[in-house]
C-alpha cells in the first residue's frame, strides 16, 4: 500500500499539493474559531455518582446565583497600613458607584462592616456575576469591575485587587495566551536553528516552520468543528500543548526521511532527476511506515484519555489526535511531493556525498562501542534510568492550580492581599446543601444543629447562618476553612471530616457537600480511577501496534520494558528537579497521567525507527550483530538529530511561567533526551545483540535463515557494513 502510494506522490506531487491547499484553505475559511470553545472553566466534567456535582445539581435548582461566577475584591491601603474610618468610607462609595453604574454581567455588588477583617486591613467587597465563570459577558463583566475600580480609587491611596471563580477563569485564559505566544516564538526560532546546523540548508531550515505553521491552523480548526458538533469545551492548555506537539513531532517526521532520502541519495549516486526521483520514491516508500507506525503510538496513546474520568483530560484527546494524524498524513504525502519539486535544490547550497573513508562519526564509534560491550551498555542505560527512577519516592501532588499561575497574575495577588487579613478559606467556601425528599419544608432545627455540628469541626473558620430556598424546601450553609481551598489539608478536611458529618446527619433530607475543596476531592478520586485504566489500555494498544509494525513479540515486550522504566526515571527527574532543587510544593496533580503519554508516544517513536532498521537488516541476511552495529549507523543520525529539536521545542514550554507547562516541558524533555540518546540507539540495540534470532520471536524461520545466509557466505554482512562506513 505504501508502495503504490510513493509511486503516486512522486508522479503526481502536484495533484497531492493543490489537493492540501484546496483542504487547507476550506477549513481556514468555514472553521468555527478555537477560542470560543475554550474556557478554563470548562471543569472536571465528573459524572453525577460525585458528590460534588449532586451538590452542584442541587444549587441549580434551589440556588441558580450560587453557581454563578464570584468575585472577591479587597479594598487595602497600597502601604498596607490599617484602613482608617476615611478609607472605609470610600470603600463603601465604590461599592455604591460600582453598583449605578450597572455593569452588563454583574448581579450584585455588596459589603458591610462586617465584612472588614479582624486587623482593619482589607474591606472585602462580594460581587455576584450573572452566569458562570468563563463566560464571555462575565468575562469582560471582570475587566470592566478591575477599570471603573482603578479609576475610582485612584488617587486615594486605597488599591481594589479582584479575585474568586470569574476572575481566575479570566486570568488564567489571558496567561496561556501570553504562553502560547512564547512558546510560538520560541519553538519556530529552535527549528529553524537547528535544522540550519544539521542540514546546512536554508530551505530545509524555513520549510518545516512554514508548512507546520499552516497545518497548525487546519489543526485547530477541525478541532474547533469537532467541539461545536459534539457540544464540547475544550481546556486553555490545549492550543499551547498543540503547538510544541505537532511542530514536534511534524519536525521529526520530516528529519526522518530527509536522512533517509539523503542517504538514499549517496548510496545510488543518481545522475539525473529520474534517477534522483526514484531515489526519493524509493525512500518514501521504506519511511511511510515508520511514520505511519510511530503517529499511530503517539495517537493510540493519547486516544487512551478520551476514557478517563476528567473532562478536563478527556478533552485534550481530539485535538492532539487531530494534530497528529495531519503531520503523518502530510509527512507521507505533502512533504515528499514538495521535496520532489524542489529536487537537489532542497539541500542547497550543500552538496550530498559520501563521507569520507576513515572519518571519525559519532554513531560509527558508538556502533563499535554498543557492538564490543552489549550487556554492559544495557546495564549502564537501566542503572541510569533506574537512579532517576528513585526521586518518584518523593512524589507529592498540588491541586492549587492558581497558585501555578504567574506571579503577577491579578487573580493571585488578591488572594495574597485576602490571605493576610482573612482565613484563606475564604475564596472557596466549602457549600454543603441540604434538600428535603418529600418536597416539604425542612425543619429549621434539624438544619441549625447541622450548621453548629460543622462550626466545631476543627479546621472551619466560620459558618455562615443557613439561607433557604423558596418553600423551604432546601437550605445551604457556607463553611470558611482555616486553609487554603486548593490544598491538601482542605481537602483532607472535607473528605475525612466534614462530609461524612454532613452526610445522613439529616433524616428525611439529602445532604451533599459541594464548592472548590469538595469539588477537588472528587477530581483526585476520578484521577486515580482515570490512571488506573488509561495506562494499561495504552500499554497494551501500543504493544499491538509495535508488534504488527516488526512481526515479533519480544521485541515489542523489551520496547514496552523500556518505556515503562523510561516514565518512572522521567517521573523522578520531575520530582527531583521541582521538589527537591525548586522546592515546589507539589507537582500538578495532572502530570503523571499526561507525563505518562507523552513518554509513551516519545519512547515508542524513536523505538521504532531503530527497530525497523534492525529488523530490515536481519531480513536482508546480515547476522545478529553488524545488524544492530548498522542500525545505529543509519539510525542514530536522524534519532538524534529529532530528539535534538523536539527537546527544544518542548524546551519553550520552561518560559511560560505556567506551572503545569514546565512540568510537562521538562518532562518530554527528559524523556527525549534519555530515549533517543540512551535508550533507542544504546540499549535496545544492545537487547538485540544479547537476544539474537530470539529478539524477534516468533519470526524462527526468517532469523534462522539470515543467520544461516550470514554465517555461510561471510561477506554479506562485512560488505554492507563497509559501504555504510
Amino acid at each position: 500500500m505504501f508502495k503504490k502510494l510513493s509511486t503516486l506522490v512522486i508522479k503526481y506531487p502536484w495533484y497531492f499539493i493543490l489537493g492540501w491547499v484546496v483542504f487547507a484553505a476550506a477549513v481556514m475559511l468555514t472553521a468555527p474559531k478555537l477560542i470560543d470553545y475554550t474556557s478554563s472553566s470548562s471543569g472536571a466534567g465528573l459524572s453525577s455518582s460525585y458528590q460534588s456535582v449532586q451538590a452542584s445539581n442541587t444549587a441549580s435548582k434551589y440556588f441558580p446565583t450560587a453557581t454563578d461566577g464570584s468575585g472577591s475584591l479587597a479594598i487595602s491601603n497600597t502601604d498596607g497600613q490599617v484602613l482608617s474610618t476615611a478609607n472605609q468610607q470610600t470603600a463603601a462609595g465604590l461599592v455604591t458607584d460600582l453598583n449605578s453604574k450597572k455593569i452588563d454581567g454583574v448581579l450584585s455588588i455588596t459589603s458591610s462592616p462586617a465584612y472588614l477583617s479582624t486587623n482593619q486591613k482589607v474591606q472585602l467587597v462580594q460581587i455576584i456575576f450573572n452566569g458562570p465563570a468563563g463566560d464571555a459577558t462575565v468575562s469582560n463583566a471582570v475587566t470592566a469591575v478591575r477599570n471603573e475600580t482603578n479609576s475610582y480609587l485612584s488617587g486615594s491611596g486605597l488599591q481594589g485587587q479582584l479575585t474568586g471563580s470569574a476572575s481566575i477563569s479570566l486570568d488564567t485564559t489571558n496567561a496561556y495566551s501570553s504562553a502560547q505566544t512564547i512558546i510560538t516564538i520560541a519553538t519556530v526560532g529552535a527549528i529553524i536553528l537547528l535544522l540550519l546546523i544539521v542540514f546546512r540548508s536554508p530551505i530545509i531550515a524555513i520549510l518545516p516552520v512554514i508548512v507546520i505553521g499552516i497545518l497548525h491552523v487546519v489543526a485547530t480548526g477541525l478541532t474547533a468543528f469537532l467541539a461545536k458538533g459534539m457540544n464540547f469545551v475544550v481546556g486553555t492548555d490545549l492550543d499551547p500543548l498543540l503547538v510544541v506537539l505537532m511542530f514536534g513531532v511534524g519536525t521529526d517526521y520530516i528529519v526522518f526521511l530527509l536522512f533517509r532520502y539523503r542517504d538514499d541519495i549517496i548510496d545510488a549516486a543518481p545522475k539525473d532527476k529520474v534517477g534522483l526521483h526514484k531515489v526519493l520514491e524509493k525512500s518514501l516508500s521504506k519511511m511511510s511506515l515508520v511514520i505511519v507506525s510511530a503517529a499511530a503510538t503517539v495517537i493510540t496513546a493519547f486516544a487512551a484519555l478520551l476514557i478517563a474520568k476528567l473532562e478536563s483530560l478527556q478533552t485534550l484527546a481530539p485535538g492532539l489526535i487531530i494534530g497528529v494524524f495531519i503531520m503523518a498524513v502530510a509527512g507521507i504525502t505533502l512533504i515528499p511531493a514538495i521535496f520532489k519539486l524542489l529536487g537537489k535544490a532542497l539541500f542547497w547550497p550543500t552538496h550530498i556525498h559520501a563521507p569520507k573513508p576513515g572519518k571519525w562519526s559519532q554513531s560509527a564509534f558508538m556502533s563499535k562501542i554498543v557492538g564490543r560491550r552489549p550487556l554492559v551498555t544495557v546495564i549502564v542505560v537501566v542503572v541510569l534510568m533506574a537512579g532517576l527512577s528513585l526521586g518518584m519516592f518523593n512524589f507529592s501532588a498540588t491541586y492549587n492550580t492558581l497558585a501555578e499561575l504567574p506571579g503577577d497574575t491579578l487573580s493571585l495577588q488578591a488572594y495574597n492581599t485576602l490571605a493576610t487579613s482573612f482565613p484563606e478559606g475564604v475564596l472557596g467556601p466549602t457549600q454543603v446543601f441540604v434538600s428535603s425528599n418529600s418536597g416539604s419544608a425542612l425543619n429549621a432545627a434539624d438544619v441549625n444543629n447541622l450548621a453548629a455540628k460543622l462550626k466545631a469541626i476543627n479546621g472551619v473558620a466560620s459558618v455562615g447562618a443557613p439561607t433557604y430556598s423558596t418553600g423551604n424546601q432546601a437550605a445551604l450553609i457556607s463553611v470558611v476553612l482555616s486553609s487554603n481551598p486548593y490544598s491538601t489539608t482542605a481537602m483532607s478536611l472535607v473528605q475525612n471530616t466534614i462530609e461524612p458529618a454532613a452526610n445522613s446527619s439529616i433524616s428525611g433530607a439529602t445532604v451533599s457537600v459541594g464548592g472548590t475543596t469538595s469539588n477537588l476531592v472528587d477530581v483526585k478520586s476520578a484521577l486515580k480511577t482515570s490512571l488506573n485504566q488509561v495506562i494499561p489500555l495504552a500499554l497494551i494498544i501500543v504493544g499491538i501496534i509495535l508488534a504488527f509494525l516488526l512481526r515479533a513479540v519480544v521485541a515489542p515486550l523489551y520496547i514496552l520494558l523500556g518505556v515503562a522504566l523510561l516514565y518512572t526515571a522521567v517521573l523522578g527527574s520531575l520530582c527531583l528537579v521541582f521538589l527537591n532543587l525548586l522546592n515546589y510544593p507539589g507537582l500538578d496533580f495532572s502530570i503523571p497521567l499526561i507525563c505518562y503519554l507523552f513518554v509513551m508516544a516519545v519512547g515508542s517513536d524513536y523505538n521504532i525507527l531503530i527497530a525497523d532498521l534492525i529488523k530490515s537488516e536481519h531480513n536482508e541476511g546480515v547476522g545478529k550483530l553488524e545488524a544492530a552495529k548498522n542500525g545505529i549507523l543509519r539510525g542514530m543520525p536522524s534519532v538524534s538529530a529529532a530528539g535534538a529539536i523536539l527537546t527544544a521545542t518542548f524546551a519553550s514550554l520552561l518560559f511560560t511561567n505556567i506551572q503545569v507547562l514546565e512540568e510537562i516541558g521538562m518532562a518530554v524533555m527528559v524523556a527525549v533526551i534519555i530515549a533517543a540518546f540512551f535508550l533507542t540507539t544504546k540499549a535496545m540495540p544492545g537487547v538485540a545483540i544479547l537476544q539474537g534470532k530470539y529478539y524477534w520471536w516468533p519470526a524462527h524461520k526468517m532469523s534462522d535463515h539470515a543467520n544461516a545466509l550470514a554465517t555461510a557466505t561471510g561477506t554479506k554482512a562485512t560488505k554492507k557494513t563497509s559501504k555504510k562506513k
